[in-house]
């Protein structure tokens, strides 16, 4: 009998202690327009956790790659956390040059082919924009996040960003063609048990740009 009711324990220590390791999360999903209602694609929206767990999340995310394709770079936008190492392929038949005079990131990958591949660290938070020294229309953004939570707006202008855990969070917009200031954007957003927190921003742009050198 004695035995029979150790066990008993163990299973009910066992069930409880799964319940305490289940942790509560949400997804937050959000709608970029510009000032004209118009869905936004290639919109970069971030949260900051504001308690120390929250700000210290680790993301899971693919290797990033900006590869080179068709006298492009693919993809226009690409977000990354501080700290990860871009690979930056060449799928074309020609040689390319691709460089950044961006005070966030400076460097150059001197001219490279078909098949070649070379990479980058991107440590510090902030924007860093591509061009190709050989083909002036080649154009794209590398956005270091300030946090490891984020998700780039598809064609439709929607974000969506699952498993967040429940807390109080500020959510920052960015857009490579955005007037305003991020910070005078941002808002702050409760995720809790209630379920799935929807955000949305409208942002004014600025002139397109020829697709050209920057220096942004």
């Amino acid at each position: 009998m004695q035995y029979i009711v150790q066990i008993g324990l163990v299973a009910i220590i066992a069930y409880f202690s799964s319940m305490a390791g289940d942790v509560f999360s949400a997804t937050v999903s959000g709608k970029i327009t510009d000032s004209d209602g118009n869905a936004l694609e290639h919109a970069v929206i971030t949260l900051v956790g504001q308690t120390p767990e929250l700000i210290s999340m680790t993301a899971v995310m693919p290797s990033p790659v900006m590869s080179q394709q068709d006298i492009q770079f693919n993809p226009f936008v690409l977000p990354v956390a501080a700290g990860t190492t871009v690979s930056f392929p060449n799928r074309d038949q020609i040689r390319h040059h691709v460089y950044s005079f961006s005070k966030v990131k400076r460097f150059e990958l001197e001219l490279y082919g078909e098949d070649e591949e070379k990479s980058v660290m991107f440590d510090q938070q902030g924007v860093v924009a591509l061009g190709c020294n050989i083909h002036d229309n080649m154009l794209a953004y590398i956005y270091i996040a300030r946090s490891n939570i984020f998700a780039k707006s598809d064609a439709d202008g929607t974000v969506t960003i699952n498993d967040i855990p429940a807390g109080v969070y500020t959510a920052y917009v960015w857009h490579p063609r955005m007037r305003a200031d991020e910070e005078d954007m941002k808002q702050e957003i409760v995720v809790d048990e209630n379920g799935g927190v929807e955000i949305s921003f409208d942002v004014v742009l600025k002139r397109e740009r020829n697709r050209k050198r920057s220096t942004y």
